[in-house]
């Protein structure tokens, strides 16, 4: 109680700083869309992301339109609007069938869920605080899912022992990111803005522990060789 009372008082810089800071973190998909610019076309790069940051940061968006939060609704239209700028170059500069056919799916799966939310929220009648409890649920999901996916390469940093795969900007940017959101959550008591920014706080925090454990560089094994 005496930690709740003491971040009100700070309810203005905490909502002010984390709106930079995260807005800034929008802004690292600029480097990707620049590379795939540059090379002419996406290659390798999965277009999940961008597909995923639409869906993430409109479902936060009808969300804080809900709460009447205007931090939060300012943070996420910036969002949506880059994410869908970083989305279009990609569908632009996307030529192999494979990823440009593998978006689409994603495109479909959930931009249906968008509308859905959509109607449920604006359109159905239904009752106010039902609404942003199933809303505020999704978003959980959404932050949890997208916050856990860096850790599908825990998998090869642990046999090669290195974190060269491992994005140390984003995972930083993410552990700040996440732990300021996590404060402001307790600030306006909320369970649905504290409790998924604080796991991918902790998940973040984790990645950030292994850049310790681990160097950057692979290990090289000298070959045996027989004698």
């Amino acid at each position: 109680m005496a930690l709740k009372m003491t971040l009100a008082e700070y309810k203005d810089l905490i909502a002010t700083t984390a709106t930079i800071v995260t807005v800034i973190q929008f802004l690292s998909g600029t480097d990707i869309c620049r590379k795939i610019i540059k090379q002419g076309s996406t290659g390798d790069i999965s277009g999940f992301p961008f597909v995923g940051g639409v869906f993430s940061t409109s479902m936060w968006l009808t969300y804080s339109l809900l709460l009447r939060d205007a931090s939060m609704s300012v943070t996420n239209t910036v969002g949506l609007v880059l994410q869908a700028c970083y989305l279009y170059i990609y569908l632009k500069y996307c030529i192999s069938p494979g990823p440009w056919f593998s978006t689409r799916r994603q495109m479909m799966v959930f931009f249906t869920l968008i509308a859905v939310v959509q109607y449920y929220v604006f359109l159905s009648g239904m009752d106010i605080e039902l609404i942003k409890t199933r809303v505020g649920l999704t978003c959980c999901a959404a932050s949890i899912i997208f916050c856990a996916s860096p850790l599908i390469s825990l998998t090869e940093v642990f046999s090669t022992q290195s974190t060269e795969t491992l994005p140390f900007p984003l995972i930083f940017s993410t552990f700040v990111v996440a732990g300021l959101w996590w404060l402001y959550g307790l600030v306006i008591q909320n369970s649905f803005v504290q409790y998924p920014n604080l796991i991918g706080f902790a998940l973040s925090g984790f990645q950030l522990l292994l850049f310790i454990v681990y160097p950057n560089k692979r290990k090289d094994y000298p070959e045996l060789t027989s004698q």
